[in-house]
């Protein structure tokens, strides 16, 4: 599907109500979460109130304020979908106020409305078709692990930020799992209860070092997945061993990939041995990835040394594969977690209250997923696009469907 997001585009001459299907799914998904509200006086039901999350955020709306103006200029034809109230008096359709969108989400079960919303995109998440059924069968996938701090979440003190940890489908860039860390640990305890939510068959678990750790390496193999991890000082005894291992590798490396943009040249070369005579749960081969950056005129700005350990043996795994997986892993970063701090200026918005850090991060992470499943690569565009005419949300869902 063409990224580029003009009147004209094939997304845009679909009929609108084709989406009105995916709505329903997204309500009927959202009544399945607990409504934190006292039944008297309530207005609107938790299925409609999330529901319009989701078409805001769509929109654009990157706090709550602006999710209140965005719903109330939702048109007819969505608030029937997401079954509005009338108001009484008027008959017209009544958007939930900003005000309703922000105290629910701050009190529902966050970590349950995760899961199911994660299971949803899972589920329409697609793999690039492959017409030879054997590849098809053989195929993996990466799944990317890395936390994110929400700044200003913590009322004051940066020590009680939110701290969430999620998992991303390297492909489509689509976030599948994500969970809150408890306070007082970190990401690297919370391997298990992330991954514990996920179909790990086929799949290739990508991580930074902080996460080469016996214990996760051994959970992702007995899971029946594979990993690619890096190396740093936090294992000093395992970095020298791969180190010393991969000094005996010497020439040319193993694979290289020259990339040119922004007036820069980059080199990446990577080196690949067997992990024979290294302890480390599942090791198969070792790495070492050299990164080479130049600028117009060929003079070197700067060069990184990255060392690493994958569970993928030879025949599973090329040094071009296993480079392709490192360098994959950073679209959790930059494609999930910059994103929402840029598009959705996550870290500049005073969300402390009850469960509103991890609820935007959840819809967020729902309306990013939704666009890239749609085709579109340029998520601000899209979001200015749908602004314009919150109708193009429809065929923006439906074109998501696998």
């Amino acid at each position: 599907m063409p990224v580029s997001h003009a009147a004209t585009t094939p997304v845009d001459a679909e009929p609108a109500e084709v989406g009105l299907v995916d709505i329903a799914e997204l309500y009927a998904l959202f009544t399945q979460v607990t409504d934190p509200r006292q039944p008297r006086g309530v207005c609107h039901g938790i299925g409609t109130v999330l529901t319009v999350m989701v078409l805001v955020v769509l929109a654009g709306a990157r706090n709550f304020r602006e999710a209140g103006d965005q719903a109330a200029d939702l048109p007819d034809l969505l608030l029937r979908a997401v079954r509005a109230r009338r108001d009484p008096r008027t008959g017209a359709l009544v958007a939930p106020s900003g005000s309703t969108l922000r105290r629910v989400v701050e009190d529902i079960d966050t970590d349950a409305a995760d899961l199911l919303v994660c299971r949803w995109v899972a589920a329409r998440a697609r793999r690039p078709p492959d017409t030879d059924s054997e590849r098809a069968a053989d195929r993996r996938h990466g799944i990317a692990m890395d936390g994110k701090v929400v700044r200003r979440s913590g009322a004051g003190d940066p020590e009680a930020n939110v701290k969430l940890f999620s998992a991303m489908l390297h492909d489509q860039a689509v976030v599948i799992a994500q969970i809150r860390i408890p306070d007082g640990t970190n990401e690297t305890t919370q391997v298990k209860p992330l991954l514990d939510r996920l179909d790990l068959a086929k799949a290739v678990i990508t991580g930074d070092a902080a996460h080469t750790q016996t214990g996760t390496a051994r959970y992702i193999c007995q899971r029946g997945a594979d990993y690619v991890l890096t190396l740093k000082g936090n294992q000093p005894a395992l970095l020298g061993a791969v180190a010393a291992k991969l000094f005996a590798v010497t020439g040319a490396g193993h694979h290289l990939q020259i990339d040119r943009s922004h007036g820069r040249t980059v080199h990446r070369q990577i080196w690949i041995t067997t992990a024979e005579g290294i302890d480390f749960p599942g090791a198969a081969q070792v790495f070492r990835i050299r990164r080479d950056v130049f600028n117009a005129v060929g003079e070197r700005l700067s060069k990184e040394i990255v060392h690493g350990i994958t569970s993928l043996d030879a025949r599973a795994a090329t040094a071009k594969a296993v480079a392709a997986w490192v360098r994959q892993h950073w679209g959790v970063e930059n494609k999930t977690h910059w994103v929402r701090d840029v598009v959705f200026a996550e870290d500049h918005q005073n969300a402390y209250l009850g469960a509103a850090a991890h609820g935007m991060a959840l819809f967020r992470n729902l309306a990013i997923g939704l666009i890239r499943l749609a085709g579109h690569t340029q998520i601000k565009r899209t979001l200015q696009h749908i602004a314009a005419d919150r109708t193009r949300i429809l065929p923006l869902l439906a074109a998501s469907r696998p």
